[in-house]
């Protein structure tokens, strides 16, 4: 329950910050986002890729040949694999959005509603910008998140298995 209402502050944050700047900021100034946006997008799909790759080889199989190969996993992995795999939709979600909004750009541009009302297509871009910026940071979260997990699980079955072999 508390989380959610945990991503309402940042919401109503970048929407004040959107209507606020919309008149200030001009739309060439918000192309190093877009950069930064698409190489953490290229970072995640990276990093998680490798995760998945090493460390569930089944599961790649299993996306590539699933007729050959019966993907089998503990609940732990189960939830593991969720995880990563949830990171690697969210940015690669973020990325389409942002090829969409590079797509449409030149034609909004162009458009008679940008002519008339130039302040409110950049407002919406800003708030575009900074919503798919959130949901990066998000992603960038979980990945940190997840491999401070794994590495405290693998402790803690080192740990186990120190103690198994004193006894």
């Amino acid at each position: 329950m508390k989380s959610k209402y945990l991503h309402t502050i940042p919401l109503v944050l970048i929407v004040w910050v959107s209507f606020l700047y919309r008149n200030d900021i001009a739309a060439q100034d918000l192309d190093p986002i877009i950069g930064i946006l698409q190489n953490i997008s290229v970072m995640i799909f990276t990093i998680m890729g490798i995760w998945i790759a090493y460390l569930y080889p089944n599961a790649i199989l299993q996306i590539t040949q699933p007729s050959k190969v019966d993907a089998i996993f503990s609940d732990e992995d189960s939830e593991r694999v969720k995880i990563i795999v949830g990171v690697v939709i969210l940015s690669a979600i973020v990325l389409s959005l942002l090829l969409i909004g590079m797509v449409i750009k030149p034609f909004i541009i162009k458009s008679f509603f940008f002519s008339c009302y130039p302040s409110y297509i950049v407002g919406l871009g800003i708030f575009s910008l900074l919503i798919l910026s959130y949901l990066q940071l998000m992603a960038i979260y979980i990945v940190i998140a997840s491999n401070v997990n794994f590495i405290i699980d693998l402790k803690n079955k080192k740990n186990k298995s120190d103690l198994n072999k004193r006894l």
